[in-house]
């Protein structure tokens, strides 16, 4: 890539956050020529937030921490504006899916792959993880390779040179914004009356990624520890799932806060925000008035609903078309046994996304790759049994409308349902 092309992709990422949009660099070739290649142009690219996931080696290259892609729950709630993705080490698809919604407008996600006609021959190296690695056939990345040559929002790069897009840039007056949707605001109000309301009437709060409803729930902590409650708690699955809560709590909180460390904010009346992990909030059971559970999806229902019946007022955060995929699950299961045990509970839904403009290219791209807004269709009457015809049927032939309405059947009917199950699916269907 010529020089003059390499000092560009800063400009490009100004521009996209301009546009409040994100991107995918989808980066073809050999192993080491993808990652020399990024490594290269990161000399024109500054970030103070990025993550490499895959060689730690070549995250120090650049400058940024690097993990292992089975790592990535520890980076969920938090906010990068280049994703590095080393598909050359393994593509586990709830992590990829998962990532992608920490990338902010103006955020760059570069996949390093092979060549896209290679992806139904290549060995990934996550497939032995899930019992692939025997599969002549991989439909699920012949699928993904065959909508990626389809998707003109798609930056190609291979050993040869490429061409960033030209973007119709707005003027500055009309330029995307971050900052707080009016659904935002009524959900940090919502929270903030049921946190000093009656007891026994839990708020759900559900929401695509990129909605805000982590920094919804910070603002709310900290209203409420400044309206008087003394002690609210926040779980999720790991602490890094909460950094977003935590530093609008902080924000909020101004000079009434003080004293802080990781996962504990305390005022100067000594009311306090503190992070309890699941395991620890259940079997020690401290008091508090409020309990926050963030990416409540990705929870067991059987320790849901010990935190449903364990505090007077239980607010659940859930992702709906997230990594973890159980979003609906949640709702759909969870709703049975919120009816049971607390009739009078509440729900609030996001929908205005707050980190990218609508119509974001990078989350209209994931959510068609990883069928994440699968859904089954509704049935207008039952058939007589004469009228009812049983044919085979296999997912990898299917076209986009059959395969998404048939995964929606079976995303209705598990709890615990993932885009790995999609690729286990499309590749192994025997399987189910």
């Amino acid at each position: 890539m010529p020089p003059s092309q390499q000092q560009n992709w800063q400009h490009f990422a100004e521009q996209l956050a301009r546009l409040g949009q994100r991107r995918l660099v989808l980066v073809e070739g050999a192993p080491q020529w993808c990652r020399d290649w990024v490594v290269s142009q990161f000399k024109g690219l500054a970030t103070d937030h990025g993550l490499w996931v895959g060689q730690a080696e070549d995250a120090r290259q650049v400058g940024m921490p690097g993990m292992a892609a089975k790592q990535y729950k520890r980076w969920l709630g938090q906010e990068l504006d280049v994703l590095v993705w080393d598909g050359w080490q393994g593509n586990p698809p709830d992590g990829l899916a998962a990532l992608a919604g920490t990338l902010k407008a103006g955020g760059l996600l570069f996949w390093l792959m092979p060549p896209l006609a290679q992806w139904p021959e290549f060995e990934d190296p996550d497939y032995a993880r899930m019992g692939l690695e025997a599969v002549s056939e991989h439909a699920f990345a012949a699928r993904q390779a065959r909508l990626l040559a389809q998707a003109p929002e798609v930056i190609r790069v291979n050993a040869g040179a490429a061409a960033l897009p030209e973007l119709s840039v707005p003027d500055e007056s009309e330029a995307f914004q971050v900052g707080a949707t009016t659904e935002q605001n009524e959900l940090v109000e919502a929270l903030v009356r049921f946190g000093q309301g009656r007891r026994r009437r839990p708020l759900v709060v559900t929401a695509d990624r990129g909605r805000g409803k982590s920094a919804a729930l910070g603002l709310a902590a900290a209203e409420l520890l400044l309206a008087g409650r003394e002690q609210v708690v926040v779980t999720a699955p790991a602490f890094e799932n909460v950094r977003t809560l935590f530093r609008h709590a902080e924000i909020r909180l101004g000079d009434a806060l003080a004293e802080q460390d990781e996962g504990r904010l305390v005022t100067g009346n000594g009311h306090r925000l503190c992070f309890w992990s699941v395991e620890r909030l259940l079997e020690e059971q401290p008091s508090a008035e409020v309990v926050m559970v963030d990416e409540a999806a990705a929870i067991p229902a059987h320790r849901l609903r010990s935190l449903l019946l364990g505090w007077p007022r239980v607010a659940f955060a859930s992702t709906v078309h997230g990594y973890e995929g159980t979003g609906r699950g949640f709702a759909l299961r969870f709703r049975e046994v919120l009816d049971r045990e607390t009739p009078q509970w509440q729900e609030i839904k996001l929908n205005q996304p707050i980190r990218w403009a609508e119509g974001d290219p990078l989350e209209t791209l994931v959510f068609r790759l990883f069928l994440l807004d699968a859904g089954a269709q509704p049935v207008a009457e039952a058939l007589p049994a004469d009228d009812v015809a049983i044919e085979p049927w296999q997912p990898s032939a299917a076209s986009e409308a059959e395969l998404a309405e048939a995964f929606g059947l079976l995303v209705n009917a598990h709890y615990r349902t993932t885009p790995s199950d999609l690729r286990q699916w499309l590749d192994d269907p025997a399987a189910y």
